[in-house]
């Protein structure tokens, strides 16, 4: 039980900071912290369950760490918080749930009750400074919102499944998959801008991915 207050704490921290990044336009500072994520779930696989790493594995490392410094030293004129919060706090949240031996449904039903208070008082703020947009008057918005939660949830039920399965690095290689949509997602819908360095850290990153995921199959 202890434990998974900390591990609903991380998610928590983790699903404000990207809120927040969402509303104030940075998803591209807090989908870095998604491309981090995964570097530190290897590392964390490698220290605390004791995951090998082959010379295979450590070049798809090398590559996603040279693509993740494109990034920096191109894309961003200070360090982005946004997105060390969201990686970070992340990478933490799946080494707690890695630990705790429960049921996914159980977990994420006990997490859930233990941000239920802070998700309480956050509506009774919104709505104390008249900020609800939760109303009949605009139904189209009160689906979208309501649909925010099943959308949240189910792809964090499986993820957190598919962590407890396999290794973390292996899943955390996995999940790269989400990065590369959030800018796919920036630059076809919201119209941001990818310039050829990005398209080059893609490269890399993808090439990275699937040099370790072939090495995970051949090894299995």
């Amino acid at each position: 039980m202890v434990l998974l207050f900390f591990s609903a704490f991380l998610i928590f921290i983790n699903w404000s900071v990207w809120i927040y990044a969402v509303s104030v336009d940075k998803i591209i500072d807090a989908s870095f912290g998604y491309f981090i994520m995964p570097i530190l779930s290897v590392l964390f696989g490698y220290i605390f369950f004791k995951e090998k790493l082959n010379k295979k594995r450590i070049l798809s490392i090398v590559l996603v760490l040279i693509s993740i410094v494109f990034l920096i030293l191109i894309n961003f004129k200070n360090l982005p918080w946004v997105g060390l919060v969201v990686g970070i706090s992340w990478s933490f949240y799946n080494l707690v749930r890695k630990k705790i031996k429960i049921d996914t449904d159980i977990g994420l039903l006990i997490e859930s009750l233990y941000i239920l208070p802070f998700a309480i008082l956050a509506f009774y703020l919104i709505f104390q400074n008249n900020l609800n947009d939760f109303t009949f008057s605009d139904p189209l918005l009160m689906m979208l919102i309501f649909l925010a939660g099943p959308m949240t949830l189910i792809p964090l039920l499986l993820y957190v499944k598919g962590v407890e399965l396999s290794s973390l690095g292996a899943a955390g290689m996995i999940f790269y998959i989400t990065p590369s949509l959030q800018f796919i997602l920036g630059y076809f819908y919201f119209g941001e801008e990818f310039s050829f360095i990005k398209f080059l850290s893609f490269i890399l990153i993808w090439i990275g991915v699937i040099i370790y995921l072939k090495d995970l199959y051949e090894s299995n």
